[in-house]
This record gives structure tokens, sequence and C-alpha cells, in this order.
């Protein structure tokens, strides 16, 4: 089974499932297959006590789902508005100024002016000070987005799922182990799921990766060999909060609740392995963990003029006994309860009552000056925080970059071309000839190259307004990877809507095995492809056009596009030049994209066929192909970054990437924004997150240190990586302030010293787990 032998309990339970198929073995205990995603489809399946083509009974559906609890995340209960007031009086200054108070009442109240109301006017101006201070504080905090609330939320009402041989929608938290769960497009995956079955299955994992592009799934086993790096996330598996962009598929239910990779995440938000808070004085919350060193200096300072406040109190109450000092206006009362009055009043005197107050009104200054600097502040003491970070930790897509794959380079025609504008407005920018800057939009080779691939596009992109804002901006609609191309093509005047006008008459999707996609379009009546194209052969009526992996496209490609529109035989030098043109793409991190097409008169195959396979069909259409050119893209760095990233290495800050994209990548972004300097030795510079948990366990302490002292760019990094990173950094004594966007990042920016989201771009997790917000997302901010 996967190359692994069962351990002696899940042996235990195949016996079991044998003899008692009506419970499978875990539906009795509970326990869970470790590594799914290296077990066969009969195993998961044998294990759970479930059949793939006709899912659990309702019996054995009713008794894990008795066990288990409902399909859901644990939410602490949020504290009341009365909790959080009640925990703003427990600061040590505070509870100094409320002693204060109460003795300045007391000792006034034992005066000979006890009768005049405004002899308790400090008492009563402390009490007010502290009850404004903290209601303030209280609501603020009340008021606050809640990480967690947010976190149970990514999930939709209801799912299809198999139920004694019948195809039933259940509700999400009614989902059980051994479940199996039918996939579709535009479905959010309900639990953890084992994919039995996939039919060209793309999902978005940013949720748990923090990366834009669609993944591609199958069901199949692929044992993972010794020395193998460790993925982030397995090809067979799909996880709880991720949504299906697209394909069709099925899965077995492993995990539910608070055991799936996204209940893990709600554990790390909530602040243990258990995903309890920490309490003290029985029932309200421990946030001394989360101190900003402003509140921590403030105890601290609170501490020091108690201890001296009291020394000072004790040595004149002792001097005053010992020389018999007495009331002059009561003579005959004892020297010891005059002196305790005279001590009490020297401490009223020495507590500072108007810190408080003084802090509250400087650090909302602050914030109403951080606002008009694209800052939207959620906590008080952030502000203060910020100036003291020595460390950011950014997460890089959507902070450092734009978050928005763009095309940057083309070649075609033989020739290279510079794209530029970023983002998804098509009109910003255009397409210029490489070192001579000549504009290229009527090149034939490139408009022929980018019509191509629009024809094998799902893509759209179109101005969509923002609700709360009111503000327009450009949008794709459909696969990440396509909208580069979509809306390169626009700015050359070539819309999306124009492949309307070539009716499509057959789409192959992309496939993980096939690493391409092919469309044939109806070109009939046509000399030419398009306006300013290259012409096509005479009685050409379809066209059949390849976009995919370029190494895979160029070994069909048996001609290319030249400069002027023609075509000519693709030599074993024309084909390692091309191959060398990706080369010098990939090092610069570039995702590079090949486009070929191949004319036909009719159908390569018998359209009335009914025997004949999507594979075959996609075979007869990709032969003879003729290369048309390649299309290079990244997500760019956001302007500014690069210069805040210098101007905070200057004033001392360390700025350190953590990502979760593939390690050459982040070094060539981190190069880009100057994280990493030309002289920077990338091998101690950059590390992947595997090596802060060789063997699955993380290192020890003092190891931890010692490598995060130094390393700059972690990149494969999950969100327990994140989490560990920052709790590392702050043990050697850093202040660290910590950006992101996504869910995976919400423990991190949770633990960090102040946590900063994206207003824009940022998910509701990741706002809920901040301090505050960059209302334009810019890092620069």
């Amino acid at each position: 089974g996967g190359g692994r032998g069962w351990t002696r309990l899940e042996a235990r339970g195949v016996a079991e499932a044998q003899s008692a198929r009506r419970f499978g073995p875990r539906l009795q205990d509970g326990a869970a297959l470790e590594d799914p995603d290296q077990r066969s489809n009969e195993e998961v399946e044998q294990f759970y006590g479930t059949n793939i083509q006709s899912g659990l009974t309702t019996a054995q559906a009713q008794e894990v789902l008795a066990r288990d609890g409902p399909n859901e995340l644990e939410k602490p209960p949020k504290p009341t508005l009365l909790i959080l007031f009640i925990l703003q009086l427990t600061g040590f200054v505070i509870i100094l100024l409320l002693v204060a108070a109460i003795a300045s009442i007391a000792v006034n109240a034992t005066g000979p002016n006890k009768e005049d109301i405004l002899s308790y006017t400090t008492g009563k101006a402390i009490f007010v000070i502290v009850i404004l201070n903290a209601g303030i504080a209280a609501w603020t905090e009340h008021k606050a987005g809640d990480a967690l609330e947010a976190l149970s939320k990514m999930t939709q009402a209801a799912i299809f799922v198999l139920r004694d041989g019948q195809e039933v929608k259940i509700e999400v938290p009614a989902v059980v182990r051994g479940d199996v769960v039918v996939l579709g497009t535009g479905d959010v995956v309900p639990a953890d799921l084992r994919l039995v079955e996939a039919d060209d299955v793309k999902v978005s994992e940013m949720a748990l990766t923090g990366e834009p592009d669609d993944v591609a799934k199958t069901a199949k086993l692929k044992v993972k060999k010794p020395g193998e790096p460790e993925k982030l996330l397995p090809e067979n598996m799909v996880f709880s909060g991720c949504s299906v962009t697209n394909g069709k598929g099925r899965g077995i239910v492993c995990e539910t609740g608070m055991s799936t990779r996204i209940g893990r995440i709600a554990q790390l938000i909530a602040g243990g392995d258990d995903g309890k808070p920490k309490k003290k004085c029985l029932c309200l919350p421990d946030t001394s963990g989360n101190a900003t060193p402003l509140q921590q200096n403030l105890e601290k300072l609170g501490g020091n003029i108690g201890i001296i406040a009291i020394v000072v109190c004790v040595v004149i109450f002792i001097i005053g006994v010992a020389l018999d000092r007495t009331d002059p206006a009561n003579p005959g009362s004892p020297a010891w309860l005059y002196m305790i009055l005279i001590s009490v009043t020297l401490a009223v005197a020495a507590i500072p009552e108007g810190i408080p107050l003084c802090v509250t009104i400087s650090l909302s200054i602050g914030c109403s000056d951080m606002v008009r600097k694209n800052v939207l502040v959620r906590k008080l003491a952030a502000v203060e925080t910020l100036g003291s970070a020595s460390v950011i930790c950014s997460d890089k897509t959507g902070t450092l970059t734009e978050g928005k794959m763009t095309m940057v380079n083309m070649y075609t025609g033989c020739v290279a071309y510079d794209v530029e504008g970023k983002g998804f407005d098509p009109t910003v920018g255009g397409i210029k000839r490489e070192g001579s800057g000549k504009d290229g939009a009527n090149d034939i080779a490139v408009r022929s190259s980018l019509l191509a691939a629009v024809l094998c596009c799902n893509t759209t992109i179109s101005k969509v307004k923002d609700p709360e804002t009111g503000e327009e901006k450009w949008e794709p609609k459909g696969n990440s990877s396509e909208a580069p191309i979509v809306v390169a093509a626009r700015k050359i005047g070539l819309d999306e809507h124009l492949s309307k006008d070539y009716r499509r008459v057959l789409e192959v999707p992309f496939s993980s095995s096939r690493k391409m996609m092919l469309t044939v379009s109806d070109v009939s009546g046509r000399e030419r492809l398009c306006e300013g194209g290259m012409p096509l052969p005479p009685g050409t009526k379809l066209l059949s056009v390849c976009k995919g992996a370029p190494n895979f496209i160029l070994d069909y490609c048996t001609h290319q596009l030249t400069e002027d529109g023609g075509s000519r035989p693709l030599t074993a030098e024309d084909r390692q030049g091309v191959l060398d043109t990706v080369d010098h793409y990939s090092t610069r991190a570039l995702r590079v994209l090949a486009i070929a097409a191949q004319s036909f008169e009719e159908m390569p195959f018998e359209e009335a066929s009914e025997d004949i396979t999507t594979d075959q069909k996609f075979e007869a259409c990709r032969t003879g192909l003729q290369l048309l050119g390649l299309v290079a893209s990244i997500d760019p760095d956001r302007d500014g970054v690069p210069e805040s990233v210098l101007a905070s290495r200057g004033a001392g800050i360390r700025v350190v990437m953590i990502t979760g994209d593939y390690l050459k990548t982040a070094i060539a972004i981190a190069h880009n924004v100057n994280i990493l300097l030309p002289d920077d030795d990338e091998a101690l510079a950059a590390v992947d997150c595997a090596r802060l948990r060789p063997g699955g366990e993380y290192l020890s302490h003092d190891d931890m240190d010692i490598l995060t002292s130094s390393v700059r760019v972690f990149a494969r990094a999950k969100p327990e990586d994140k989490l560990e990173i920052v709790k590392s950094l702050q043990r050697q004594g850093a202040v660290t302030a910590m950006t992101g966007d996504g869910v995976n990042d919400a423990p991190a920016l949770n633990q960090a010293n102040i946590g900063v989201a994206m207003g824009i771009q940022g998910t509701e997790v990741a706002k809920g787990a901040s301090d505050m917000i960059l209302t334009d997302d810019n890092f620069c901010s």
C-alpha cells in the first residue's frame, strides 16, 4: 500500500473491516489514517469502512457524527464587553491608580474637611480617567473583527455526498469521515479529502499557501521517494476551505472540523495546540503574551513607581512614629494614625494619574496621522510598537509584490519583446521590442501569437466596482495563469471577446499529465488569423492551438513562425535557441508558456464516432504544430518597495521575506526588492523551510534561533513555519512586525508584536488577527 507497511493498529483495523463491514474500523475507534496521500484508493476506502461507489450508509454516518461531532471549527466564546472592560483594569499602573484613588478618598473622609465635596476631587478625577480610558479601549477591541469568526465562514452551506448509494445534498456540518464527497467547479471543499476521482480538477490553495496560482490535482498515488523534498500540500488531496476552480471529482473525507489543516490554523490563532486560549483570574483572557513594548514598559514603570512609593511611605511612617509626630489639629490622636494619613497622602501624590490619559491622547494623535498615510490602526498601542520594530517579516504575494500575475516578456518570430505595465489594467503599458524600444503592437508575429493564445483561454477581464469604496478596478474571471495573456492581448487591441467570432469546436483542458491545453476553433472564410496577423494556408477551416509547458509543446512542433508571418522548419539549432530563451526567463523566476498552432481543412479524426476518447482527439490535433512564441509572466514587485526596503535597512530594521513559493522564485523576488543584495551569499541568506523541520520535527530553540538570526528569505513556508520563525525572532529580543494577507498568515500575524494585514486583497481572517491594516496594500505605507 503506497510503499509503506501497515502499523499494528491499522492492520487490526483492516481485519475488523473484513468482519464488520457495517461499521468500519475507524468508525468504531475514531483513529485517523496516517499519510492518506501515500495510500492507495482501496486502502483509504477500506480503512474508513466506506465505498467509493456508494459512500457510507446513513447508520454509519450518524454513528460517526455522534462520536466526532459536527464538521465545524470550534470558536472560543468571544469576551463580552464587560469582560473586556474588566480586563483593562488589570494592568499594574491602573491598579495602582485605583488604589491611590481609594486611598485619597479614604484620607479625605477622615480629615477635617470630610464634609467638603471638593476635597474628594483628586480621587474622583482618577476614577474618571481610569474608567474613561478602560471604556474606550474595551469598546475598540469589542468592535474589532475576529479572525476565528472569519475563518469559520470560509465554507458553503451544503455539499453533495454519496449516502446509501445515492447522491444527496447535506449541510456541511453533517459531513463525516468516510463520506464520499462529490466536487464540482465553484464548490468550497468541506473537509480534508483524499481524491479518488479527479477530472481536470484545479483548486485554489491560497488560503493555505498564500500563492495565487490554481493547483492541478490528481487521484493518482505518487509515492514519496527517499530524500525527496516534502511538498507543501499533496497533489492527491484537497483541503477544507479551498475552492474548486476547474473540473470535477470525488474524494473520501479523512479529517473534519478542528482536525483539518484549516482547523490547525484556528488552533494556532487561538493560542495553543488545543485551540483554547489561556486564562488568568479564572475567567479573564491572558493577553500578557501579546503585550506591546509600550504596555510592557508602562507595567515596568508602574511597578517601579509602586515600589518606590511604598518604600518612601514606610520610611516616612517609621520616622514620623519615631519622632512622635501628631496631628496639630488634634494633639490627642496617636502618632501612628497621623503618620498613616501622611504616608497615604504622599503615596497618592507620587502616583502619576495622568499617564494613561496622556498615553491615550498621544496614541490617538498617532492613529490620525497614520490614517492619512493609508494605515488603519485597530489597536492603539500598535502605533508605538511599529516605531519600535527591529524586524519586519513580510509575506511575498500581495505585499512585496502586486499579487497579480503580469506578462513582462514574450518571444515570437525569433524576436524578443518587453511587455510594459503592471496588474490587470490593459490601458496601461504596451509591447515593445527588446533593446530598441520600438513599438511592437502591430508586428505580425505579436498579434498572431497573442490572438492564438486568447483562443486557447477561458479567462476574461472586466471592470468591477468595489461595493464598499465605489472604486472601479480591472479584475480577471477565470484561470489566474491565463489572465496575463488576456491583459497583454487587450494592450494591442485584441479583446478576448473577439474569440466569439472564432467558434470553438473542441477543447481539451489542461491536465497534470498532458501539461498543456488544446482548443480547435473555426476560422473558415479567413485569409489571415486576424487583422494584421499571419496568413492562413488556402482552404483552412480549423485552427488547433496548444498552450502549455514549453518543453512538452516543443516536442510536437515541426515549424516555427517567422517575423514576417511566414513559416520555416524548426531545426535542432532553433529548438535549442528557444530552450535557451526559456532558461533565460526561468532564471528570472518568470513563468513561461509556449503557444503553438496547426491549421486543418477538416478535423483529423472522425467527429461522428463515439469511440474516440479525449486523449485520442488530443493526439490527433497536436501533431505537426507550428511554434508561434513564448509568453513569460511574473508577479511583479510593487512600486516603491525596493526603495522602502533599503530605507528600512538604513534605519537598522531587518526585512525578512516568508513565502510559500519555491526557493528559486523567492530568491529572484528578494533580489528585485533589495531584501537580498548582489553580494549576499544566497546559500546562507535564503533557505527552504524544510530545514526548520528536518525529519518532520522542528529544530531546538537554540538551533532555530541560530538559523533565523541570519536568514532573510524563507521559502515553501507552512502557516506553522511562519509562526515558529516569528517566535524565534522574539526569543532573540527582536520587536517583530509581520505583514500578510492570507489565512495562512493569520497565526503569525496574531503572534507578532504587531500584525499588519492588507486592506484590499487581505482576507477577513488576516484582518481579524492583525493590529493594523494597510488600506492600499502597499509595503511602502
